[in-house]
């Protein structure tokens, strides 16, 4: 399943990070292929439950497949993590947040997030959801476009590309990963190992899926549904995630947040979070050997105080 699927990025520290402790419940809150919540079912501990998260049904039939011989009880939900406090109402050991998005949505060509041809121009998780890519890029003005572009892909060349789609779309629909693509290239010319689409596929995927928006929800609400000395584990996979996670880890640790210029501290904040990881853990080289898209993995681990 592993060679065939995904490769589960930093599945070993994830887990040591957890501190698995016996009759513990652990939430995977992106299951995916299912390989963090398969590495937490080995422990020798006698773990209560394991409760699993993922937005595409699709991916969790696959996970329970992966998952069919796990003597640990495992539960499944179909959801979206921004809605944890919905969905999980009772108190949980650990949560691990994997932001990556699987080897089988990127290679499933009817989902459109890969730069492959054939591929439509879709970048939904929850195929429920009206929003597509192709929406996006064959209705949004080019100011919209380039403004997230910007925002959400920090691609330097926003205002070329986003004119150059307007201009190709009034002569045709874009439908294709392999058109847009073809726009792309025309605007930014490939003098790295990085392809020229990269970034504009992210800021599509992104404002598709409202990813930082969801993380940011999901931060927010993670530390009521977590016991005192239980660990949050979140791995991003670009700045705009990890930027997130880094303040909302800053802010929970915090003693004070009062002005700079404020004398006296009238805030009453109290910490509730300490940070394990001062930096960032990254893959090893090995790893990145493996798996070369782990390279711009960083997991980041609080404790709840």
């Amino acid at each position: 399943m592993e060679s065939n699927y995904h490769f589960t990025v930093m599945k070993q520290e994830a887990i040591q990070n957890l501190q698995i402790k016996t009759n513990g419940i652990y939430i995977d809150a992106t299951l995916g292929m299912g390989g963090h919540t398969e590495e937490i079912s080995k422990t020798k501990k006698n773990i209560k439950k394991i409760i699993c998260i993922d937005n595409d049904n699709s991916s969790i039939e696959l996970a329970k497949i992966r998952l069919k011989d796990s003597k640990c009880k495992i539960e499944f939900i179909c959801a979206n993590f921004k809605n944890i406090d919905q969905v999980i109402k009772e108190k949980v050991d650990g949560v691990i947040l994997d932001l990556g998005i699987s080897t089988y949505q990127l290679s499933n060509s009817k989902r459109g997030f890969s730069f492959k041809s054939g591929n439509k121009l879709d970048m939904r998780i929850n195929l429920s959801q009206k929003l597509t890519a192709n929406e996006i890029v064959n209705s949004y003005s080019v100011k919209e476009i380039s403004d997230l572009l910007k925002n959400y892909g920090e691609e330097k060349n926003h205002f070329k590309i986003a004119s150059e789609i307007a201009r190709y779309r009034s002569k045709k629909e874009i439908s294709t990963s392999e058109e847009l693509t073809g726009i792309i290239s025309k605007i930014n010319k490939n003098s790295s190992n990085i392809d020229p689409s990269t970034r504009t596929f992210q800021a599509l995927r992104i404002a598709v899926n409202n990813e930082l928006g969801a993380i940011e929800e999901f931060l927010k609400k993670s530390e009521k549904i977590l016991n005192k000395g239980a660990r949050l584990i979140i791995i991003t996979f670009h700045s705009l995630e990890d930027r997130i996670v880094k303040k909302f880890f800053k802010s929970s640790e915090a003693e004070c947040i009062c002005p700079p210029t404020q004398l006296i501290c009238d805030c009453n904040k109290k910490p509730t979070l300490k940070i394990i990881t001062k930096k960032p853990i990254r893959p090893t080289k090995e790893e990145i050997v493996l798996n070369p898209s782990s390279r711009s993995a960083k997991m980041r681990v609080g404790e709840v105080i």
